[in-house]
């Protein structure tokens, strides 16, 4: 931000003649505007070291970074310097091997590296790019000299992240962002899709469009928020290795219409997990046979599979000779000091320093954890030399460098704290390099320490390249140049994963939204004095609560006498996380479906996202008198998220999974309570009979029909047979008819004889609607009990049948 006199910087001058000073009030509510985007983006980072949870909502500071554009032209050179090494280093090391044979790297840098993958050794690469997509981390000593602390080849984290950071503070701080003239960063995506398209092999994909996958390990991984976000904007289908498959040495996507080409992955997979068949046999994350597709010439993989071993120490500590031999040249951008225990004379400067060093393991797939030296006593440095004269190839250090620091907002006021700079490149067209006029800074949470690990707590930052020139015509990521070849999702068909986790988030939202019908019902019961009819309508719902697995059956079956005593604790129990039937636990469901089809659903999702996880957690430690308030803003955020799909999503395969999930759950639900009142059985009372009607949402249609008090033939005919009633049994069955009907037909199934599960399906729906539609012409209690009884089946069987048509691919076969 100053120069060494104290002086502002330029670009910084900039900056404050648009902001004004840093005032607390004005920056607190910058800050907030911030995080409100950000929440409802629903931008989250994975942190497994968190023991609040794992997901953590992404750490923005609202300060970015400036830098001058005459700066970052000086960077880019040595960037673009720096890939083309890597880029080069790689093609040797699975190729001719000269480096090796000509004794310009020892064996054990590439034959001790658990990243060098010998499987792919040789291997052609489509495109002809081993790197699509560089990223390289920055940092800035005490002299202003910007070096390289590492090189992210494998599938480089924060590209998307960096691009999420600029849309939130280009609109928090808009009058500093126009006038600084920030170079945008469109233009580099538009680059990377380009990119991706080009390592296609040629003559792939629809109208010379390569169909394009995204492989994300999904959604427990630490940056699935990134994954997703990537698809979305890259115009790729999301993908779990799961979703594939390899016929033919090739690979093909599972959709509901059936098996669809694929003809470029780029993978967010590391290297080892992307073929279980050749590479780690313990993988669940890959596609089995992937590597033999590759060979054969019918997709590619971006990056690269086996460029991650361009990230290991080892390799970095050899850079600057390397540069040297390969490129003629010294290198623009230096490493921060390097070096690798299995060279014997950097061994030696290693140890020698150890109290210096920051040591690492040598190669990014080794375990390990990172031992800063300082921070060793004298036994603990020499347990550690001992280790390191053990298996001295296992083991790298650097000298840290005295960090530049950045202003990060914290506690009303700016701090200084250490940063780190990732850079990203992606391959052009000429053979060469973009570089992404930004990145993604990463801040130290302590200024005593320059850890920048997001794992750790670290904060991000946005990059802006401050321009003497206003930057040209914003482009948007939507169109590319007139006959450009660019990459585009699998065509017109949903993965069958996606169309599981839709047809999931319907029933657990239908279950989450039965289960705080029950427990406001309770609530309200207990705390009211004016209706002496509500202490009797307690036992019926500690029956159905008990049905709907919200609390054990030796609580729903109380008399009536201790109906008020187990109601207080059925409260609690249905509330509680470890009840794997309770409410919280099925939001933790219903979030965990969403967030693996959060790229499908509207965007305003991920603001339900949010609230459900606030929610969750604080229902989990509600007392009753905050339970009933609570409940009340659950159903609204459900009622809102259903007012969304109804409302922004296209009536496609993805909708219609959606529906039939909710219908089908609700229908389930209606049964089950209808079975446990006995009311096909016995005339129930009419605290039962009020419990059901509410439960259904049909109290108020109920009194506008009926004045006269409740009677079991009206309000079955509200709850079973009214074709209007959105709540009623038959027309849960009508509307899973019509969708079914709509679904996407399937290939042809199975060999002759063989059953389609779709046909059974569509029968076994028709005849449970003219059965209930039945009751509505006999009013036959006999009917009604066989009815449920055989609904009580087949509702669920309809589950099964649907699974077994469109996401497991199950083929039925002739005997």
């Amino acid at each position: 931000m100053v120069t060494g006199t104290g002086q502002l910087r330029a670009h910084w001058q900039q900056f404050f003649a648009a902001h004004g000073p840093f005032t607390p009030e004005q920056m607190a509510a910058r800050w907030a505007a911030a995080r409100q985007r950000l929440f409802l983006n629903g931008v989250t980072f994975n942190s497994y070291r968190d023991p609040q949870g794992t997901e953590r909502p992404w750490p923005l500071d609202p300060v970015p970074l400036l830098l001058s554009a005459p700066e970052w032209q000086a960077i880019s050179a040595g960037l673009v310097q720096r890939a083309t090494l890597v880029e080069k280093v790689l093609e040797d090391f699975y190729g001719p091997q000269t480096l090796l044979s000509d004794g310009a790297i020892p064996p054990s840098l590439l034959y001790a590296d658990p990243g060098y993958l010998r499987a792919c050794q040789g291997m052609d690469v489509p495109g002809g790019r081993r790197l699509v997509l560089f990223a390289a981390d920055l940092v800035r000593d005490g002299d202003g000299q910007w070096r390289v602390l590492t090189c992210r080849t494998e599938a480089p984290t924060g590209v998307g992240y960096a691009l999420e950071n600029r849309a939130v503070l280009s609109q928090t701080l808009a009058d500093p962002f126009r006038a600084c003239n920030v170079e945008r960063l469109s233009p580099f995506f538009e680059s990377l899709r380009a990119a991706v398209a080009r390592a296609a092999p040629q003559h792939s994909g629809v109208d010379g469009h390569p169909r394009a996958v995204l492989l994300t390990p999904g959604p427990f991984n630490e940056a699935y928020f990134e994954h997703a976000y990537l698809a979305r904007h890259l115009r790729m289908t999301l993908a779990e290795g799961a979703d594939m498959v390899v016929r033919d040495q090739a690979v093909y996507l599972k959709t509901l219409a059936g098996l669809e080409r694929v003809d470029v992955i780029l993978h967010r997979v590391d290297d080892a997990f992307c073929d279980p068949l050749e590479l780690r046999v313990d993988s669940a994350l890959g596609v089995p046979g992937l590597l033999q597709a590759v060979r054969a010439g019918s997709v590619a993989v971006v990056n690269a599979l086996g460029s991650g071993m361009a990230e290991s120490m080892a390799l970095l500590s050899h850079m600057p000779a390397l540069s040297r031999r390969l490129l003629g040249e010294d290198l623009l951008l230096p490493n921060v000091p390097t070096y690798w225990g299995g060279d014997p004379e950097q061994r030696e400067a290693l140890l020698a320093q150890l109290d210096r060093m920051v040591m690492r393991p040598a190669f990014s797939s080794l375990p390990g954890h990172v031992a800063n030296g300082p921070d060793l006593d004298e036994a603990a440095r020499g347990d550690l030399a001992a280790r390191i004269r053990a298996r001295p190839q296992d083991w790298a250090g650097q000298l840290p460098v005295a960090p530049s620091t950045a202003p990060l907002w914290r506690d009303s006021r700016v701090e200084p704290r250490p940063l780190v700079v990732r850079a990203f490149l992606c391959a052009s067209g000429d053979g060469g390099w973009t570089v992404m006029p930004g990145g993604l800074v990463r801040i130290s949470a302590d200024a005593r320490h320059a850890a920048v690990s997001l794992q750790e707590g670290a904060g991000s930052k946005d990059l802006w390249i401050v321009g003497a020139e206003p930057p040209g015509t914003i482009r948007r990521l939507i169109s590319p140049p007139d006959g450009a070849r660019e990459p585009s999702p699998v065509p017109g068909n949903l993965p069958s994963r996606a169309a599981d986790h839709l047809f999931w988030v319907g029933r657990y939202a239908e279950r989450a939204a039965s289960a705080v019908r029950l427990l406001r019902g309770a609530t309200l019961r207990l705390s009211d004095d004016s209706r002496p009819a509500a202490r009797e309508e307690l036992s019926p719902l500690l029956r159905l609560m008990g049905r709907a697995t919200l609390i054990p059956q030796e609580i729903a079956q109380l008399p009536d006498s201790d109906a008020v005593r187990g109601m207080r604790q059925a409260l609690e129990i249905a509330v509680d996380p470890a009840n794997p039937g309770s409410l919280v636990a099925t939001t933790g469901r219903l979030r965990r479906a969403m967030g693996s089809v959060r790229d499908r659903l509207p965007l305003d999702s991920r603001q339900i996202l949010g609230r459900l996880d606030v929610l969750g957690a604080r229902l989990a430690k509600a007392d009753r008198a905050a339970l009933a308030v609570l409940l009340g803003d659950f159903s609204q955020v459900l009622a809102a998220q259903t007012g969304l799909e109804l409302d922004s999503m296209p009536r496609g395969a993805g909708w219609r999974f959606l529906v039939l999930g909710r219908r089908l759950e609700r229908a389930i639900d209606a049964v089950e309570r209808l079975q446990a009142s006995g009311i096909a059985h016995e005339r129930p009372d009419a605290a039962t009979q009020e419990v059901l009607l509410e439960l259904a949402e049909a109290g108020p249609a109920y009194r506008e029909r009926f004045p006269v008090g409740v009677q079991r033939e009206a309000a079955l005919s509200l709850l079973l047979t009214d074709p209007e009633h959105p709540h009623s049994l038959l027309f849960q069955l009508e509307t899973i008819r019509r969708q079914v009907s709509r679904l996407p037909s399937l290939p042809a199934f199975g060999a002759a004889g063989g059953t389609d599960p779709l046909m059974r399906l569509a029968d076994l729906v028709a005849q449970a609607s003219y059965r209930v539609q039945d009751l509505a012409l006999t009013r036959d209690m006999g009917l009604l009990s066989a009815t449920l009884f055989q609904l009580g089946w087949a509702l669920p069987d309809m589950s099964n049948l649907l699974s077994q048509a469109y996401f497991s691919h199950v083929r039925a076969r002739a005997a």
